[in-house]
């Protein structure tokens, strides 16, 4: 087998990840390139590798026929800001019309590609390195693929099913993908292919049928075809799953603001203030908890609190806006956050915040289950401007940081 330099080629470079297969020899109902590795599904992973690839132009992914849009659907959200360099095609019959399918695909992208790369998308091991290598092979000679020598004594069997004869390891080399070629090349050995009813088992015994060479670039054993169930677990213990990246602190924030006029006295915070009117809303108006509600909410990018707790419900008439902020910290604990800081302000002609400063800030500590040290609370004016400034209500902003509970994440409901 002939070395070839890993340096990579200036020729574009074009990728047709092939998983249209139904994966019938996998069973389950899940054809095995949509199921999951490292919480990736294997196809993704397969279409990663080559697209860290900086000469890659475009990628197209060919899916089964049936329900092409759909698999394309629920793989898409993994390749992330990648997904700008990929598009999907629907497979055919035979893996000839599949590949077929993605270089008309890559022809309609607008990427004037001059090397076709091939790759199995039930093959999620392959590294950066290898894809170059194939890559700056295919590039000099026209037709390159990665290949393994045995490590297995190999022996041709009767049909009887005993050893006839023992084969020269050798001269022995399985196959793998991705497979690069010239695409004029890799185009003219499909049409020969097609014009004598020929179906090759890669796109190497097309090439090399049509007359060209194909030079033989050294694989890699992590470069591992799913075709089993035992195949999926032995990558899974060969491959270091991604690691996750630390989950980030979050912020949110929220606003809200009512008229004074409701009966009984104003409620900030869970505390009564008796000097001042009530603020009018469908639940006992407390202004400074729907705020740090909406913000808890926001952070972790759950519906807000109108859509969770919709003023046209009269069961929450006049009820306990402590109730909307246990609702909003459960949320975010099922998405695998919980408070970690709290600033609020309360702008408003009144009440006279200052002296009640040390009892909410005790208050929303406790309902936060944070430290009151972890706790802003303040009160500002308008200078006579606005609603508040006319003494007609008052308004809360509140920011909240929610940091990431140890362990898994979770998913907000």
């Amino acid at each position: 087998m002939i070395p070839a330099t890993s340096e990579a080629p200036a020729a574009r470079v074009g990728v047709v990840v092939v998983a249209a297969g139904s994966g019938s020899r996998f069973g389950g109902e899940t054809p095995k390139q949509f199921l999951s590795l490292g919480g990736t599904p294997v196809v993704v992973r397969a279409a990663r590798a080559l697209l860290s690839h900086s000469g890659v132009a475009h990628a197209v992914i060919v899916l089964p026929e049936a329900d092409a849009s759909g698999w394309w659907r629920r793989i898409a959200p993994f390749l992330g800001d990648e997904g700008a360099r990929v598009s999907w095609r629907a497979g055919g019959a035979t893996r000839q019309d599949s590949v077929r399918a993605g270089l008309d695909a890559l022809d309609a992208s607008a990427s004037a590609v001059e090397l076709v790369a091939v790759h199995d998308g039930a093959r999620p091991g392959v590294s950066k390195a290898l894809f170059a290598r194939v890559l700056a092979a295919a590039a000099a000679s026209g037709a390159a693929i990665p290949a393994v020598a045995p490590a297995d004594t190999l022996w041709r069997r009767d049909q009887a099913g005993f050893a006839a004869a023992r084969i020269d390891r050798d001269e022995i080399r399985g196959a793998q993908t991705p497979q690069c070629f010239r695409r004029e090349l890799l185009r003219a050995a499909l049409a020969r292919a097609d014009e004598a009813g020929f179906v090759g088992t890669d796109e190497a015994s097309l090439v090399h049928r049509s007359g060209c060479p194909v030079r033989l670039v050294e694989g890699s054993l992590r470069n591992h075809k799913v075709t089993r169930p035992a195949d999926l677990e032995f990558l899974r213990g060969l491959l270091d799953a991604p690691p996750r990246a630390p989950r980030a602190p979050r912020t949110g924030i929220g606003y809200d603001a009512h008229r004074f006029g409701a009966a009984g006295p104003l409620r900030l915070g869970g505390l009564r203030f008796p000097e001042v009117p009530g603020l009018a809303g469908h639940s006992d108006g407390d202004a400074l908890l729907h705020a740090l509600t909406d913000a808890i909410l926001g952070a972790v990018a759950a519906p807000d609190i109108g859509s969770l707790f919709p003023s046209s419900d009269t069961s929450l008439r006049g009820a306990s806006s402590v109730r909307f902020l246990e609702r909003a910290l459960a949320i975010a604990r099922a998405a695998g956050y919980a408070p970690g800081q709290a600033d609020c302000v309360v702008i408003g002609e009144r009440p006279r915040l200052a002296p009640r400063v040390p009892a909410l800030r005790k208050r929303l500590a406790g309902l936060l289950g944070v430290p009151e040290s972890a706790v802003g609370i303040k009160g500002t004016t308008t200078d006579g401007m606005g609603f508040p400034g006319r003494g007609e209500g008052l308004g809360v902003q509140a920011v909240v940081r929610l940091d990431p509970l140890p362990g898994p994440e979770a998913h907000a409901p």
